[in-house]
Order: structure tokens, then sequence, then C-alpha cells
């Protein structure tokens, strides 16, 4: 496993995140994470993920048909001493139905400061609409 980076700011451990995500680098993704037994993961019309081997397992999947194009916008964040929570907009480009799309997702990412800087404590992810997406069947959007 890759040592974790240091990362002094929440907003680092974002911009990382995204990144491994795009480019579908399951050992830099999983650095990310806190080294906690609650880490919890939501992907996008999926089933709530506890703890770093289901949170791997379900990276590991996704990542075997390669990175997820995504981009962020609109970012809410709070931080605190020891606690920050970003909410934000997904645009995830997706095979559809007649080609490529952008699916937007309203995602929650929450980071906690430890000794070694800041970690993923949960992400959440779900479509911000609230219509069906209109992408290919078994297409995972992360």
């Amino acid at each position: 496993m890759r040592r974790a980076p240091i990362l002094s700011t929440a907003e680092a451990v974002e911009e990382a995140f995204y990144d491994a995500m795009q480019r579908a680098d399951l050992e830099a993704m999983m650095a990310l994470w806190a080294d906690d037994d609650e880490v919890m993961c939501v992907h996008p019309g999926h089933q709530r993920l506890i703890g770093l081997d289901a949170i791997r397992a379900s990276w590991a999947a996704i990542f075997a048909n390669g990175g997820i194009d995504v981009r962020t916008d609109d970012v809410r964040a709070h931080t605190g001493a020891m606690l920050a929570v970003h909410n934000l907009v997904e645009h995830v480009v997706v095979a559809g139905r007649e080609g490529q799309e952008i699916v937007a997702c309203v995602a929650t990412n929450v980071y906690v400061k430890h000794p070694g800087g800041w970690r993923i404590l949960l992400h959440h992810s779900g479509l911000g609409s609230g219509e069906a997406p209109t992408v290919a069947s078994g297409t995972v959007l992360h």
C-alpha cells in the first residue's frame, strides 16, 4: 500500500480524491481515507459502505473500467479545527443512449484532521436532479 501523503488542508485532500478518481489510481485513492473502522462511502444509487475493506473493493470494481471523467463546482465548505464538511456538485461524463452525457451528482465529503494531515471520513454522492439518468444499463457513475 502506498504511504499516505501529508495533506495540510481538506481542500488538498479533495483535489487528490478527484484526481485519483480521474486516473483510476486505487492506491492513491485509498491513501486519502482515514484509518478508522467507521469510514463510509455511498456511490450514486448504491448502498452505504462502511470500513476500508468495503470501500477499497468498491473503488477497485469501479476502476476496473478505467478512470471517472468528473469535474466539480459549487463547493460549499465549512471547516473547523478538526472536521471539514464540503458539499459540491460533481459533473460525471458517462456513456448514455445518445452518446456521452453529463450527469450531475450532489456530493458531501467529510474530512477529519489527524496528526498526519487531513483524511476522508465520508464520501456520499447521489443524483442531483432527482431524475433517473439515461445512462447505459449497468453503468456505475462512481
